[in-house]
């Protein structure tokens, strides 16, 4: 990975679930329990014909 690129963040899978709804109610949980407002969440088709839908994460690494 290329620091000086910017798109450079590291997704980390949730769940796969059968139903959007179902993984969409799940992101919207889990960003109105993020305080920080730094979580990002995306739902990606997958499996086969893109029947399913997964869930991903990403949190920020803390720079020090």
């Amino acid at each position: 990975m290329d620091p000086n690129q910017k798109n450079n963040k590291k997704w980390h899978k949730v769940r796969i679930f059968d139903k959007y709804e179902d993984a969409n109610e799940l992101r919207h949980i889990m960003l109105n329990n993020d305080e920080t407002g730094l979580l990002e969440m995306k739902i990606y088709r997958c499996g086969p014909d893109g029947s399913k839908f997964k869930l991903k994460k990403y949190f920020p690494r803390s720079t020090k």
